[in-house]
């Protein structure tokens, strides 16, 4: 169990791995020592963690194979293991594209919800490269961030427990609602820092996952905060349960916390399919996210989105229903 811990994710302090839900009850952990690393790599193989850029030698005929899962599974092409990933890798190769080692990208999410490795082996790696997203600087706090000073600042809220949260069945299903304790998680959330967050704020931007508008309904409760509807922060595609509702579907929905939301902003801009699919480049749209973000006129917004997205903007996953917030400049 200890060496599941340690293998949960990439770390870069110790600090950061004792963290992790579990390993206090591990004495050897603390016995540990971090040192970070983007990539490890030999003569032909290369290996890293999810969310890394990496930009290989040659076409496709430089490839062996690919793989894609957990780290003690290596290789192993098997159900909650991990899956072999060589055709997607080979069509990025031929448009001489950058392998971005995601669950969107490479097509596929064999553990979902798990940290996962990647590994590329090639006839020859000379010359490889590899990059890390650009993450802004978060707070835990909104007392620690700069700009709360002059009353601005951005928060990021991860939305309450989903059904395929709990349920692996459910991640092969489309747009999952809250369950009974997600509803009842976003409503103690409503008296806690998320729900402060959304009251103070000038503008609530949600994903249209349904997930993402309950959590923002919900937290909402009375108050009568300006909210939009934004696909640009939907989840980044690793299963099914990041597929959305067809717009004309999804306004009929009626759900805790959707008793108001067809007269929220953003309808009309939204299409009729709007969610990512395999293969985005979820680098590209956090980018052009943040720039966004930086010309809106708001001095204080809440954005309600997911895990994974939320993830490659900050480096961070957080839990449900936490929040996490951003000098408003987004330095």
């Amino acid at each position: 169990m200890a060496e599941r811990i340690a293998s949960y994710r990439p770390f870069q302090s110790l600090e950061e791995l004792l963290e992790v839900p579990g390993a206090e009850e591990f004495e050897v952990l603390k016995g540990f020592t971090v040192e970070p690393q983007l990539v490890w790599a030999n003569q032909t193989t290369l290996q890293c963690y999810e969310n890394v850029k990496l930009h290989v030698p040659g076409g496709p005929e430089n490839l062996r194979r690919a793989w894609f899962g957990v780290p003690s599974g290596a290789w192993r092409d098997a159900e909650h293991v991990g899956a072999e990933c060589s055709e997607a890798v080979r069509r990025l190769m031929e448009t001489k594209r950058p392998i971005i080692t995601s669950p969107g990208t490479l097509g596929c999410d064999p553990v979902p919800g798990v940290w996962k490795q990647f590994r590329l082996e090639l006839v020859d790696n000379t010359g490889f490269s590899a990059e890390e997203p650009v993450t802004l600087r978060y707070f835990k706090t909104l007392e620690e961030v700069p700009s709360a000073r002059e009353s601005r600042w951005v928060a990021f809220i991860r939305h309450a427990q989903a059904g395929h949260n709990v349920e692996k069945a459910l991640i092969m299903n489309p747009d999952n609602a809250l369950t009974d304790e997600g509803v009842a998680q976003a409503l103690r959330g409503r008296e806690g820092p998320a729900g402060e967050t959304v009251r103070a704020a000038e503008l609530l931007v949600t994903s249209p996952l349904t997930r993402a508008m309950q959590t923002a309904g919900l937290l909402m409760g009375d108050c009568s905060v300006p909210v939009h509807v934004d696909a640009g922060i939907t989840e980044r595609w690793s299963a099914p349960c990041d597929e959305g509702t067809p717009k004309s579907e999804l306004l009929l929905k009626s759900l805790p916390g959707l008793e108001h939301f067809s007269t929220w902003n953003g309808w009309d801009a939204l299409e009729e399919v709007w969610w990512t699919q395999p293969g985005e480049d979820q680098w590209a749209r956090a980018e052009a996210f943040v720039a966004k973000v930086r010309e809106m006129p708001q001095d204080r917004i809440a954005f309600v989105g997911h895990g994974g997205f939320w993830d490659t903007v900050l480096g961070a996953y957080m839990k449900n229903c936490q929040v996490l917030f951003c000098d408003r400049n987004l330095l």
